[in-house]
C-alpha cells in the first residue's frame, strides 16, 4: 500500500499532518507521500509525528509550472526539505499563489461578489496558503454558486468572471529545483491537463529531455486505457512509474487513500529509486 501523492491543509486539504498520517495508518498504507501545493511546511514535524507509526512518510512537494500556455502539477518525491533553494523557490511560487487571491477578489468584487475581498483578505490571514479552492468553498458557502463545479466555471477557471492567469515558473526550472534537493520529479495525472495524444506526447518527449523521471500513471477514475497508454510511455522513454490518490479531504468518498488502480508490473515503480 504506498500512495505518493496527498494534501494536508497546509494547501487544499482539510486534515492537518498527523490527522492525515492517522487515517493513513487506519488505511494499512505503509508509504505515504505528503505532497502539498507549493509548500513544504507540512513536513516540519514529520519525524516527531511518525515516531509510534507503522509508516513511512516520503517528503514531497506538488509544484505548479508553465509550459507555454499550458498549467502543469510536477510532482518532487522523496526531496530534501532543508534544501534551502527549494525553500527559496517555493517562498516565491507562495508569493504568486498571493498576489493570484487579491487580484481574483477584485475580479470578485467587480462581478458582484460584494465581501470578497474581505473575506480573501481574511482566509490570507488565517490560512497557510490560498488555493482557489478556499475561493472556491467561499462562493459555494455564500450561495453565489451551487458547487465547486459552478464556482469555477462561472468565476475561477478561463473564461469565468474572476479569472487570473497563472504565474509560475517554467517547467525547466521546476524540474531543475527538484532534482537540486536530491528528488524525482514526475508529471502528475497527466489526462487531466485535457491535451489530445500528440500534445500529450510531446510534452512527455520534452519533459524527458529536460530531466524528469517519471509519469503518474494510477490515480482515481483514470480510464484503463489511458493508464495503459501512460504505461507505454515510460517504457519507450525509459521513465518510471508513480502511483497516488490525490488525496484532499475525507469527505470526498470517490478518491480515498490507497484507492487506485495498481502500477503495471512492468513500470519501474519511482520508489525502487531511493
Amino acid at each position: 500500500m504506498i500512495d505518493l501523492h496527498s494534501h494536508t491543509c497546509f494547501s487544499d486539504g482539510s486534515l492537518s499532518p498527523s490527522e492525515l498520517l492517522a487515517l493513513a495508518q487506519e488505511s494499512n498504507i505503509e508509504q505515504l507521500a505528503i505532497t502539498d501545493h507549493d509548500s513544504i511546511d507540512g513536513l516540519q514535524d514529520i519525524d516527531s509525528l511518525t515516531r509510534n507509526l507503522r509508516l513511512r512518510v516520503i517528503a514531497g512537494v506538488e509544484i505548479s509550472a508553465n509550459w507555454g500556455k499550458q498549467g502543469l502539477h510536477i510532482l518532487g518525491l522523496n526531496i530534501d526539505p532543508q534544501h534551502q533553494a527549494l525553500q527559496s523557490f517555493l517562498k516565491q511560487q507562495q508569493v504568486s499563489r498571493k498576489t493570484r487571491a487579491l487580484q481574483i477578489a477584485d475580479k470578485l468584487v467587480q462581478a458582484g461578489v460584494k465581501d470578497a475581498s474581505n473575506d480573501i483578505g481574511y482566509l490570507l490571514d488565517c490560512q497557510p496558503m490560498v488555493c482557489r479552492t478556499h475561493i472556491a468553498q467561499l462562493l459555494v458557502e455564500q450561495g453565489y454558486v451551487k458547487n465547486f463545479q459552478e464556482a469555477f466555471k462561472k468565476y475561477l477557471a478561463k473564461g469565468g468572471k474572476a479569472y487570473v492567469a497563472d504565474d509560475w515558473f517554467e517547467l525547466e526550472d521546476v524540474i531543475a529545483i527538484i532534482k537540486a534537493a536530491n528528488g524525482q520529479a514526475l508529471l502528475a495525472h497527466p489526462m487531466r491537463y485535457g491535451m489530445g495524444t500528440n500534445k500529450l506526447k510531446s510534452l512527455v518527449e520534452e519533459f524527458k529531455a529536460l530531466g524528469g523521471d517519471g509519469l503518474e500513471i494510477c490515480y482515481p477514475n483514470i480510464n484503463p486505457g489511458h493508464k495503459n497508454l501512460l504505461a507505454s510511455w515510460t517504457k519507450a522513454y525509459k521513465l518510471c512509474g508513480s502511483q497516488g490518490s490525490d488525496f484532499h479531504n475525507p469527505d470526498r468518498t470517490w478518491v480515498k487513500l490507497g484507492k487506485f488502480a495498481p502500477l503495471p508490473e512492468d513500470v519501474e515503480p519511482v520508489w525502487t529509486r531511493w
